[in-house]
């Protein structure tokens, strides 16, 4: 319903603002529309001015609006009030983190260079097809004159041969395996032969790879990584481009 006013105080109040000709005369004015009122001035005592509450407009003139023109400013006030309305509150957390991307899992590492910091947490995957999909294995590298970078963290420049380098690595494994039948002491062993005696960046880490899958490493160290158990340890040497290497697997 629109909101009626006193006349009288329309007419002062109009009168007071244009002159005494735009008064109303004694004639009631007409009902002001929805949602207009009528306001003194305070930069101009004594005077009043139209002022729209829903649409936050101000008017000398009286407002003149037919009913199609109110119908839609009231539509559009109901509106904006709906908008402004605080949303309603989930029903669980739940619903604001399952539209959120989920983190990216571990990737592939380097074993030259990769630092193991989640193989304490990391379960490897596995499927009952083909065995497991990613294997944790530490390792011990001898390289040689003929290795893909004959050098390393121990020898800036290696000039052993093959046989040089596969006799050192055998006599590693047989101090090795005399721990096999403790699981714990055999790679205790494993970790410490391989901080002093790896020439793989990793030695730093016992010889830890992490986690990888496959056509991650070189194929001969992957089918070796791959064909063990865990807790096993490799029983011959494994060649690869890097140079010669044992192998224990450990997840």
């Amino acid at each position: 319903m629109a909101e009626a006013i006193d006349a009288s105080a329309v007419a002062d109040a109009i009168a007071n603002v244009v002159g005494p000709s735009a008064a109303f005369l004694g004639d009631p004015p007409p009902p002001l529309p929805q949602g207009w009122v009528l306001k003194e001035s305070r930069s101009n005592p004594g005077c009043c001015y139209y002022y729209n509450i829903l649409m936050g407009i101000s008017s000398w003139q009286p407002p003149v609006l037919d009913e199609a023109k109110e119908e839609q400013v009231d539509s559009g006030a109901m509106q904006k009030q709906l908008t402004t309305q605080p949303q309603d509150v989930p029903k669980s957390y739940s619903s604001i983190t399952e539209s959120k991307a989920l983190p990216p899992g571990d990737l592939p590492k380097d074993p030259e260079v990769s630092e193991d910091r989640s193989s304490k947490r990391h379960k490897p995957q596995t499927s009952s097809s083909s065995g497991p999909k990613e294997v944790r294995v530490l390792h011990i590298l001898k390289k040689h004159k003929g290795s893909r970078r004959p050098s390393s963290w121990r020898q800036p420049k290696i000039t052993s041969t093959k046989e040089e380098a596969t006799e050192e690595l055998l006599g590693l494994l047989e101090i090795i395996t005399e721990e096999e039948s403790n699981p714990e002491e055999l790679r205790a062993t494993f970790e410490e032969i391989a901080r002093t005696e790896s020439d793989c960046s990793s030695a730093k880490r016992g010889g830890d790879l992490g986690f990888f899958g496959r056509r991650k490493m070189q194929p001969a160290f992957e089918q070796a990584s791959f064909d063990l158990k865990v807790g096993e340890l490799t029983k011959e040497v494994v060649e690869t481009s890097s140079g010669f290497h044992l192998i224990l697997r450990i997840g």
